[in-house]
């Protein structure tokens, strides 16, 4: 019995280590996926992988986004790279909420600033911020603004709008004033809105900045100041 006994102790370590061992294999067996690997902040893995998760929903490529599309170069060569960030930081207006810390938001500002440089490397096209036209929005003249809407921009983006409107009081209250003009200086391609200097109806060589910046002025001031404004 006490043999017996001895045999049975002395097997128990050797089977611990064998069910150990064996519990070890099958962490390693085929087909088994490994810890996923962090992509290096800044790498085009990384941009594409925070912009498919944050930002896509509102600014992706063609008409799927409801925001001006981050992935079109036209974007890129009115924007800094200062612009952007504060922007995914602290937000834009109704439409484009904060990211930043200081409002639990998941990016730091180095992440915000590595997504901004990455997203101007894989889609930037290598475009040169046109010097002649500011990243931010110039004040202008509302009265000269509502001229030149009328003519270039009335046919698609007006009331009864092939485009959609822009002048629509829901649309005015929820958009920024940088929201308008990054819209006017970017334009939409897929929903047959030009940028700022390209071919519209009555511009054959687009707009002047002037003109730009007046457009946006006559945009915000049809904004509603209360929803009881809205009212018909």
């Amino acid at each position: 019995m006490n043999a017996l006994r001895l045999l049975r102790a002395a097997s128990l370590p050797s089977l611990c280590g064998a069910l150990l061992s064996s519990a070890g294999a099958c962490d390693r067996l085929p087909g088994r996926p490994e810890s996923a690997q962090v992509a290096q902040e800044g790498s085009p893995e990384w941009t594409a992988h925070v912009f498919n998760t944050s930002c896509r929903g509102c600014h992706a490529q063609g008409s799927e986004g409801a925001a001006v599309p981050l992935m079109d170069n036209a974007y890129w060569r009115a924007a800094t790279d200062e612009q952007v960030t504060q922007a995914v930081l602290h937000g834009q207006g109704v439409l484009m909420p904060a990211f930043g810390p200081t409002v639990g938001g998941p990016f730091t500002p180095s992440q915000a600033s590595a997504l901004t440089r990455g997203m101007r490397a894989l889609w930037g096209g290598g475009a040169v911020r046109s010097p002649e036209m500011s990243g931010t929005v110039v004040a202008g003249n509302a009265t000269n603004g509502k001229a030149i809407f009328d003519v270039a921009c009335a046919a698609c983006h007006g009331a009864n709008g092939s485009s959609g409107s822009v002048t629509d009081p829901m649309y005015l209250r929820l958009v920024s004033d940088q929201g308008l003009w990054t819209a006017v200086v970017a334009g939409r391609r897929a929903l047959g809105s030009p940028a700022w200097n390209e071919p519209m109806p009555g511009r054959p060589n687009g707009l002047t900045t002037t003109e730009v910046a007046d457009v946006v002025a006559y945009l915000s001031s049809e904004r509603p100041r209360s929803m009881s404004e809205m009212q018909p």
